[in-house]
Order: structure tokens, then sequence, then C-alpha cells
């Protein structure tokens, strides 16, 4: 019969007659495929007549594995779906209970699955968009369909091309929700799952939703940067997450307020590290006499992009160059570069400029060059004296933001733009003689929005929308400027007065996410959509880079001392006040104290303790020493400079205590 049938079918070939009369479930197992295989490829029905001839031979075949006759069917269609069920890429909740005990037979298909794989995917994707489109909890819905594909005996390659279907469908907009902690956290788990995978998944993950803003300005900053900007930036990519968008509505709102309120005595013309000033005026103080400084003040560059552009300089500076400083600071408003760039520049709020600037040339021997931003740094550095500061203010990466195109288009030109950035300024560094140390400091005069803005806001008569400010070209000439009439704060926009904000007119800034309608020739105002815009004091906005780049790095140097009094066995509450006495800046992490006798207590900081500066801390302690015991108290501290390293350091102890026997010269004296 099989030499028949051989006759008949000749595509099946010699499988016809190679199995035993009663083969292994292995040998049964590997024939099972490939009579699937063949009889979905063969496109047409085998004729009725021949079909008892057929089953006939199939049932020899399984005669001692009974459990595999649903893998030995004799039409196409129900071989196409034993063939689907089998490799792994076919619904098993819909599958016949026998065709289900014959596959748990026949664990994984032994057969190359290559010529399956397209088949798969498309299949896998159906079932994806189909799952979460019809469920309310997509999250949900993607770990059942994920928890189904686990449980088929499939092949390595077919498991591998489940997640990935299901890792692309999730970056699309209408699932992005569906990516959770959970649901990623199993997906990490896989053995299919790649290093890129799962750094794909982890960019789908929205980061914890921030806490509302710190009222405390340096706690606000690390607000900032830790909690907001990751949430923003997820949220952002996931434009569709209306929850998310509405959080974020909120949150800058919130920020903005605050900062704005605190701006006049806490944010400005403060010696404050949070402060950008603060590092501006240390950028103009006459440099060492075998030193260049190279300051960029580059345009709109964000505080994420300075990290880029940071990693960017130190890896094309081959050695010459090493971090020294990676600091984020707040910056001025309105964050319109016509209001903050000569401020920046000079150290002080706009309107003292000019005052500034001619008091600066009075005092210095070797006055700082301004190299436009269209000049070649290199050329200037060439010309340049040791001892001396050059300025550059290159137009990127905000030239770049402003262009006409799809947000993720300007996103890789401005990326772009910050490569070309740092080959100039490895390029200036490289034209420095080796004998003469060089410090680049980059900075920036604003921020910028880091996704689309509505244009909705109108300005009142007389005033130009600049993105997301607004203001009049020409100050009246009255001393003081009387409040435009028209200008009222309201939900979605604060007005800025020049004397409170150190500005030389009234100016609106946006509070929602709005920018205002652009001013047609003819008076008609034009809305639409803005890509990247800044003006307003949104974190993203007002948030600005303070990074350092030192080509000889001098040795961190930190002191200090622990002192207070208590009565001991008791809590009580110490001072450490730390000097750095070195051109380092770095961050207090751990304080260590021990005490003898006593559980040695570890107390974990986060504080910036700038270079030639002093950081004061009080550090509760649980049990306060005796005599004896503080005398050998022990304290440690250890601080983390911006390259990563961790440096340790001892410091003396002077923890006096109160008690009553130390005190008086007689004890009885204290009972009267």
């Amino acid at each position: 019969m099989p030499d028949l049938l051989k006759a008949l079918y000749p595509g099946f070939g010699a499988h016809w007659q190679n199995i035993a009369a009663h083969p292994t479930a292995p040998a049964l197992r590997l024939q099972a495929a490939q009579w699937l295989s063949w009889l979905t490829n063969a496109g047409a029905l085998i004729p009725e007549h021949h079909l008892p001839l057929l089953r006939r031979v199939l049932a020899s075949w399984y005669l001692s594995y009974p459990a595999a006759a649903p893998l030995f069917p004799v039409t196409p269609s129900e071989a196409e779906t034993a063939l689907a069920a089998w490799i792994g890429y076919a619904d098993h909740s819909a599958l016949p209970a026998s065709l289900s005990t014959a596959l748990a037979w026949a664990e994984q298909f032994p057969l190359t699955i290559s010529p399956w794989l397209t088949t798969a995917n498309a299949t896998f994707s159906q079932q994806v968009v189909t799952a979460l489109s019809a469920a309310s909890v997509k999250h949900e819905a993607a770990l059942l369909w994920w928890q189904q594909q686990t449980a088929k005996h499939q092949r390595a390659e077919i498991r591998s091309a489940a997640l990935n279907v299901l890792v692309q469908q999730l970056q699309l907009p209408v699932f992005s929700e569906a990516a959770t902690e959970q649901l990623v956290s199993v997906l990490e788990r896989s053995p299919s799952a790649t290093p890129f995978i799962c750094t794909t998944l982890r960019r789908l993950v929205p980061p914890p939703v921030p806490t509302t803003t710190p009222t405390e300005p340096a706690a606000a900053l690390q607000w900032a940067i830790e909690q907001y900007l990751p949430y923003r930036r997820w949220q952002a990519s996931h434009g569709t997450n209306t929850t998310a968008a509405a959080q974020v509505q909120l949150l800058a709102k919130g920020f903005s307020d605050w900062f704005l309120a605190a701006y006049p005595d806490h944010l400005v013309g403060t010696t404050a590290s949070h402060q950008q000033q603060y590092w501006a005026k240390r950028a103009l103080k006459m440099p060492a006499s075998d030193e260049l400084v190279l300051w960029i003040i580059a345009d709109g560059l964000g505080w994420n992009d300075a990290l880029t552009l940071q990693q960017l300089v130190v890896n094309r500076a081959a050695g010459r160059l090493s971090l020294a400083a990676a600091i984020p600071c707040f910056g001025l408003v309105p964050t319109i570069t016509s209001h903050t760039k000569r401020a920046v520049r000079w150290a002080v709020p706009l309107h003292h400029t000019a005052a500034a600037r001619a008091n600066y040339f009075a005092q210095q021997p070797t006055p700082p060059a301004d190299v436009r931003g269209i000049d070649n740094l290199a050329e200037a550095v060439q010309t340049a004296q040791a001892g001396q500061v050059l300025v550059w203010q290159p137009p990127e990466p905000d030239s770049i933001y402003h262009h006409p195109g799809s947000a993720q288009t300007i996103r890789n030109q401005a990326e772009g733009s910050l490569n070309g950035l740092a080959i100039s300024i490895c390029e200036a560094v490289a034209a420095v003689p080796v004998t003469t140390a060089v410090r680049v400091l980059i900075t920036t005069d604003h921020g910028r929005l880091l996704g689309e803005s509505p244009r909705t806001l109108e300005p009142i008569p007389g005033f130009t929308g600049h993105g997301r400010a607004a203001f009049r070209a020409k100050a009246p000439a009255t001393v003081p400027i009387p409040r435009p009439e028209g200008a009222v704060d309201s939900e979605s926009v604060r007005w800025l007065d020049p004397d409170r904000y150190r500005l030389p007119d009234w100016v609106a800034v946006a509070r929602t996410d709005a920018s205002f309608k652009i001013v047609n020739n003819n008076g008609g105002m034009r809305g639409g959509t803005d890509l990247f815009p800044h003006g307003g004091a949104w974190p993203e906005e007002v948030v600005v880079p303070w990074i350092e780049l030192h080509s000889q790095l001098a040795k961190l140097i930190v002191g200090g001392i622990l002192t207070g009094e208590a009565r001991s066995n008791r809590t009580g509450t110490a001072t450490l006040r730390l000097v750095n006495s070195s051109p380092r800046l770095a961050r207090l992490r751990r304080v260590e104290v021990i005490i003898p006798r006593v559980e040695p207590l570890e107390v974990v900081f986060d504080d910036l303790l700038p270079d030639s500066a002093e950081l004061v801390r009080a550090i509760e302690l649980p049990r306060w020493p005796d005599a004896a015991q503080a005398e050998k108290t022990q304290v440690t501290i250890t601080l983390e400079t911006p390259d990563g390293e961790q440096h340790s350091f001892v410091v003396p102890a002077d923890l006096r205590n109160t008690d009553l026997r130390q005190n008086a010269a007689n004890p009885l004296d204290d009972l009267f």
C-alpha cells in the first residue's frame, strides 16, 4: 500500500516507506511533522476514493500511539490547523481536546520552522492587535496573551518571534499603556529577551508619577531632575496617553507657580549654587596664568541634550578632558534668548548687563574674547593667550529645533547638531598647547518644552508672541512702567512685573503647555502647533545645565568636623561642617558615625558641595556618647565627584555631653 500511495503522491517521496512498522515516539513525531508539512503545501484535496487507503496507512503508523491520530489528518485545512498549533502560533484556547492531547504527546515541533516564520509573525500580530483592542485593561490582556505563548511547547525561534511581535505592538501609541511594570518584568525574564528588547521595554514603562514640587529651591531642583523630567520625557514620547498628559500639565503648572513666586527672592541674583548666575559669575573670574578657559553658551540646550553633548565631548577628546561638574541649575525668565543670553554672559539681571560689561572690561587686564557663534572656535584658540576666557555662543541646537518638520525628524537633526558642537569643541581643545591647561564650561540661555504646544494664547494689543512668551518690541519710557491694560493673570498666563523680575518691561509667559499665536503683518493671528517652543517657566524650560570639563583635574580635598552637645545615652543633634578647599566639586553621599559600644550609624545624603565652599548639615544621633565614648568616636564622610569616583575622608568629632555629674562641682548642688 505505501508503494501505491508513493506512486499516487510522489511529493511525499520516500517518507511513505521510511517509517518502521512500530516506530518509536521520536520517529513518529518526525513522520507527523513531515506529513503535516507536505499535506499543508499540497494544495489540492485528496480524492474521496483514495481516502480509505490513505487512512489505513496513516493508522498503521500511529497504531502504537493512538493519541497522535490528530497529527495525521487527510485534508489540507486540518493539516494547516494542526501544523499551526504544533509550531505554536495558533490560538490553543480554541483547539479540539483531541488535538490538545496530541500536542501534549508531540512536544516541540521537530523540523526547522523558518518556512513558517513569516506566517507566524503575521498571526501573532493579528492576535495581539485583536486582544489589546478588545480589552479595557490592556496590560492584563497582553499578559494573558504572553502566558498563553509560554504554555506552549514552542521552539526558541517561535518564542522569540512572539516576543518581538508583542514588543512591537507595545511601542505603538494606541497600545503603549499596556507596558506596565508588571508586564515588562515578566517579559524581561524570558530567555528570548535580548538586551535590546529589555532596553526597549524599559523605555516603555512609565517612571513613577512625581510628587508635588518641594518648596525649598535645592530640593525643587532635584525633584525636577530625578522625578519630573524622566516622567515628562516618557509622557512626551507617548502623546496619546491622556492621563499622563493631564498629570504633566498639573505638575508643571504647580512648579511654574512655585518658581515664579520664589524667583524674585531666591532664584535670581543670589549666591546659591542652585542658580545659574552663581556659576556664571565664577566663569568670569580671572583664570590662572597657565590656563585657557573655553566658555560655550549654547542656544536652547536642555538638560538631557547637555548630558548628551558632555558625553560626546568626553569621548571625542580622547583623554584630554575629564568631567569635573555636571550640575543642573535654575535659569532666568522669560526663557527667551533676547532676555537671557546677555544676562547669562555677564552674570547679572538683564537690565544690568551694560554696566556689568563696562565694569568687567575696566578691571581685567586680559578681558574675555567673544567668538561669534558662526566663527570657528579652534581658529580663535590659536590666537588666544593663556589666562584668557574665550566665550563662544553658537546658535545650536535652538536653530535646529525651530526648523519645520515632524517631531522625530527635528529630534534626529538636533542630535546631529550636538555631535557637530562636540567636534567644534574638541577641535578647539586640540588647538590648545599641551603645556597649557584648558577648562571647558558648557551652559545655555534657556531650555525648551519637550513636546508640542498648541498656539491658543492671544497676546494683548501692543505685544507680540514669541513661542511661550509675549512682550513689546520697546519698553515705555515711563518709570516705573505701569501694568499694561489687559495684562491680567489667568489660568493660562502669568505676567512678570519688571521691577520684581528685574526685566526691562512687562512680559507674559504661558502657564499651561500652550504658546502664543503669531501676529501676521495684517494684524491677524495665526494658531497651529509649535514644536519644542520655549519662553515659559515649566521645569524643562528653566532647568539648565552647568558642565565643566578640565584637562587637569585637581585632587579633591575636604575637611570638616562633627560638633554638638547633649546628654549622654539620649538622642541629640550634631552639626557636620565640611569645607571643600579644592577646585573640584562633589556630592556628599554618606556619613558614618562609629561610637564605641553603640550600633554604627550611617546617614545617606545627596547634597552638592561646590569647590572652595562650605556645607553644613544636621545629624541626629540616637544615642549621644559619654565622655569616654566621645574621645573614640570616628566619623567618615563619603563624597562622589561627577566622574563617578567615591572619595572618603575621616573628620574629627567634638561631641560634648551635658551630664549633671560633669557640670556641677557638687552633685548635690543640682538638687537645690
